[in-house]
C-alpha cells in the first residue's frame, strides 16, 4: 500500500513539474508568434511604396505632327493640325475657337529666354490693360525649365508656356473659354509631348 502511494504522489509530483514547463514554454513561443505576426504588415508597406512611384499611362492616342518633330497623346475630343510651317493647333473638336497653339524648336538652335520673352510679349498684346500674371505650379517633370503666364482675355484666358526638354524647346499658347474650361486637358496634353528620335 506504501509503494501505491509512494508511486501515485510520484507521478502526481511529475504531472505538475511537467506542466509548469510545458506553461513557460508557450509563453516564450507565443512572443515571437507577436513579432511574426508584425512583419507581413511591414512587408505590406512595400508593395504600397513601389506601387506610387509607377509612372502612369498618358490618355489619349499618340499622334505624330505633320510638320515638327514631335509626338503627343490626344485626348478624346480633340484634334491636332497644322495652322502653318513650324506651328500646329490643337483644338477641341466641336469648338476651334478654343485651341492650343504648339510650337517648337531643337535645342540647338534656338535660345530658351528668346522663345519666353516672345511668349509674354503675345500675352501682352492679347490684354494690353493687364499685366500677364506668373503660373507657379505647372509640374512637368521631363523639363529643365519652365515659365508659364496667363492674362484674362474677353473670351476667357490666354496661357502661355514654355518649356525646355533634353533636346526640344516647346511654346505652348492656350486659347481657352470661360464656358469650355479646357486649360488642364491642354496642358496635360502638352506635358506628353516628345521629339521624335
Amino acid at each position: 500500500m506504501k509503494k501505491n502511494l509512494f508511486l501515485l504522489s510520484s507521478v502526481m509530483v511529475v504531472s505538475l513539474l511537467l506542466t509548469a514547463c510545458l506553461s513557460r514554454d508557450e509563453e516564450t513561443v507565443a512572443e515571437p508568434v507577436e513579432s511574426t505576426e508584425q512583419t507581413p504588415t511591414e512587408e505590406q508597406s512595400t508593395p504600397d511604396e513601389g506601387e506610387s512611384t509607377e509612372p502612369t499611362e498618358p490618355s489619349g492616342t499618340l499622334t505624330q505632327s505633320d510638320g515638327q518633330n514631335y509626338e503627343l497623346y490626344v485626348q478624346d475630343g480633340y484634334e491636332l493640325t497644322a495652322e502653318e510651317p513650324n506651328k500646329d493647333v490643337l483644338y477641341v473638336a466641336d469648338n476651334t475657337a478654343v485651341f492650343m497653339r504648339v510650337e517648337t524648336f531643337p535645342l540647338d538652335e534656338a535660345d530658351y529666354d528668346f522663345v519666353a520673352d516672345t511668349m509674354k510679349q503675345t500675352l501682352a498684346a492679347v490684354n494690353p490693360d493687364q499685366e500677364p500674371v506668373e503660373v507657379t505650379d505647372f509640374d512637368h517633370d521631363a523639363t529643365t525649365q519652365s515659365t508659364v503666364f496667363n492674362v484674362p482675355s474677353s473670351e476667357g484666358t490666354v496661357t502661355g508656356i514654355v518649356y525646355e526638354l533634353e533636346n526640344l524647346i516647346v511654346r505652348l499658347t492656350i486659347f481657352d473659354d470661360s464656358t469650355v474650361n479646357a486649360t488642364d486637358d491642354f496642358m496635360a496634353m502638352g506635358k506628353t509631348i516628345k521629339a521624335i528620335q
